[in-house]
């Protein structure tokens, strides 16, 4: 049912999962950029603000760049994922707002559905975790070249958000920069 929402003809096409491409370029993320060792902050002041129209904004470091699909001018577009990342060494994470939630779903029977839809990799593991202090799915699969990725699936008032980057013993960065994700459009 979910899988006709994204993929039918219809006027919501524009924000179907790219899981296929992110799959490719997750996949293409060779190196994790030097992260400080676990447990130990990262000084975020001088990292650059990110706002997306969709209704989230995140702060990444300033040397790290921020896309999207070829044909978009635009990464502030609420209809477009957006990818940051380091041009020299790969690192990648990306964002996109998905189809709304249902009305008739909860947030859990919603993500569950989503999950199994949004990033067609073999499931690791999930878990419910909270992101800008609302309940979320994160769930680890496993890319066709043996790396994991983490994603996480997000929904705010009824806006369905995926974030996903390649998951590394040394992804500390990319956790500082999930903590500064922040909802801007009330619910």
């Amino acid at each position: 049912m979910l899988a006709s929402r994204w993929f039918g003809n219809n006027a919501g096409a524009s924000r179907r999962p790219r899981s296929l491409i992110w799959c490719l370029l997750l996949t293409q993320a060779w190196a994790i950029p030097s992260a400080p060792a676990a447990g130990q902050d990262v000084d975020t002041s001088k990292w650059k603000a990110f706002s997306n129209r969709a209704g989230w904004s995140l702060k990444h470091p300033s040397d790290w760049k921020v896309g999207s699909c070829n044909n978009c001018s635009d990464p502030t577009d609420p209809d477009v994922f957006v990818s940051l990342y380091h041009p020299s060494n790969g690192a990648l994470m990306m964002i996109e707002h998905l189809i709304d939630k249902p009305k008739n779903q909860t947030v859990r029977q919603w993500l569950d559905e989503v999950k199994a839809t949004a990033n067609l990799n073999p499931r690791i593991s999930e878990e419910w975790i909270t992101l800008d202090g609302q309940p979320a799915l994160k769930v680890i699969t496993s890319n066709p070249d043996k790396t994991q990725s983490e994603n996480i699936y997000v929904v705010y008032g009824d806006r369905t958000f995926y974030v996903s980057f390649e998951r590394n013993p040394s992804n500390t960065l990319f956790r500082q920069m999930l903590a500064t994700f922040r909802f801007t459009k009330s619910k």
